[in-house]
């Protein structure tokens, strides 16, 4: 008899013969362009709103909302212990169920207007009461975060029955993260002119209607890209249900992606701190609110146009050395704005937007190695659970927007931040802390920490591979 922990190790290919295939090891198929464009689109759906929140929540939650800098520091710090139980709950679930639609795919169309719907409840001032207020905002902030994890954590498991092709795979992260760092310039653009537009003299309904429009438009994207999307590998992990235990071991054992959370938080801490301190440095120490837009246009834009760069450095200098390039370009970018005089608008812009291009290296690079951690997974354990190794990059997302949401709102508080008034030295002392150096020095403790630790190199994973492959053929 079969043993049944080996089926559901092994992504079984339905057809040979119905792709168009790259090579002859299983799994290694071409993807078309159509799909390779629904596939991206997605993320730049899902940025929309989750770039709003990176970039402007804070802000809003702040000046706009009307609750104070601690309060809004204790809700995202008690936020991530729920996504530590959260997002392996719903790691294990995708892994635990077949739909007849997809392994993975159904949760974009299921998830696409309930994310949408919550989008905007997140950015509504209820006609409530302080405490109201407060619930409302712990409400819908954590909802908002759990629906980004129903989608989010299926989705990036996608290409692992997309294809098993190193370079295919590599081909669609990078066209992927061009098209998520664009829905962050749409986000900069939108949010501070539209909410100005819309709102005049209420920048709370400002904010409101632009996010109605935003997430009018994220819900209409995800369900069109649902309809392109081909899971060509069946995964079968279904048959061997992933128990808790089958999560600690991956999340204990597989070295490679313990370092990959790390570098998740880093990478996502360092921009998040960047994008929530950029609103309120550009805007009380330079004095110069009218450039918020341009300021946060230069914190995304320079990304998009670093990424298609990224698949010539990792064929010239590999994965590895593509990171830590991305990192230190961020953080002397992010440095350089501590010893620029706040009236020299144009150094500023371009220290910046150096940040800005390290970000986007990274954002090229970062994605394309996750499945190299998901084959070692399986390698080290017999077992395939894709999504098991995608909670764990989720969970690190999850960490990072709490290093940038809590730290920053806690400075602010310690510095006596006066929200929508003029701020002392010590408090605009705090902001371009916040702002340089502190994203500055998560980059370097994490350029430290990958490249002393992190241990996959391509070499590496191709022989696991074709170790994998003889696995498989024997069962």
């Amino acid at each position: 008899m079969e043993d049944k922990a080996n089926v559901s190790a092994a992504d079984v290919v339905q057809s040979e013969e119905k792709y168009v295939k790259t090579g002859p090891q299983p799994g290694f198929y071409k993807l078309e362009r159509k799909e390779i464009f629904g596939y991206s689109m997605v993320d730049l759906a899902m940025n929309l709103v989750f770039q709003s929140v990176l970039m402007f929540i804070t802000f809003y939650y702040t000046d706009v909302y009307g609750l104070p800098a601690a309060q809004v520091s204790l809700m995202f710090l008690l936020s991530r212990f729920w996504d530590a139980i959260n997002d392996p709950m719903m790691g294990a679930v995708t892994e635990r169920l077949n739909p007849k639609k997809g392994k993975y795919k159904p949760y974009i169309l299921w998830g696409a207007i309930p994310y949408a719907v919550v989008a905007v409840l997140a950015f509504t001032v209820p006609e409530f009461g302080d405490a109201g207020k407060l619930i409302w905002a712990y409400l819908t902030y954590n909802l908002l975060n759990m629906l980004y994890t129903f989608i989010i954590q299926p989705y990036i498991s996608l290409t692992t029955v997309m294809t098993a092709d190193p370079q295919e795979r590599t081909k669609l992260n990078s066209v992927r993260m061009t098209f998520a760092q664009s829905g962050g310039v749409i986000v900069a653009l939108f949010i501070p002119y539209l909410t100005e537009f819309f709102g005049k003299d209420d920048i709370a309904s400002g904010y409101q209607t632009t996010v109605i429009l935003l997430s009018v438009i994220t819900a209409l994207i995800l369900i069109y890209s649902y309809t392109t999307l081909k899971e060509r590998i069946k995964s079968t992990s279904h048959l061997d249900p992933v128990k808790i235990k089958d999560v600690i071991i991956q999340l204990t054992t597989n070295r490679p992606s313990i370092i990959l959370f790390l570098l998740f938080v880093g990478v996502y801490g360092f921009n998040t701190v960047g994008s929530a301190s950029g609103i309120y440095y550009i805007t009380y120490n330079a004095d110069r609110s009218d450039l918020v837009g341009l300021f946060s246009l230069m914190n995304v834009l320079p990304s998009v146009l670093a990424v298609p760069f990224v698949p010539m450095l990792v064929k010239k200098i590999k994965k590895k050395n593509t990171v830590a390039l991305g990192l230190i370009i961020a953080a002397i970018g992010s440095a350089a704005i501590y010893f620029i005089p706040v009236t020299a608008i144009t150094l500023m812009m371009i220290a910046k937007g150096m940040a800005s291009v390290g970000y986007g290296i990274l954002m090229g690079i970062l994605w394309s190695i996750i499945p190299d951690a998901v084959e070692y997974a399986e390698y080290n354990t017999g077992k395939r659970y894709p999504a098991v190794v995608y909670t764990t990059i989720g969970l690190g997302i999850k960490v990072a927007l709490t290093v940038g949401g809590v730290i920053p709102t806690w400075i602010l508080a310690m510095v006596g931040y006066v929200p929508n008034a003029t701020q002392t030295a010590e408090a605009l002392g705090g902001i371009v802390f916040i702002a340089s150096i502190l994203p500055a020095f998560i980059c370097l403790v994490t350029l430290i920490i990958f490249m002393a630790f992190y241990n996959l190199t391509e070499d590496k994973v191709e022989r696991i591979m074709r170790e994998l492959a003889a696995r498989h053929q024997t069962h």
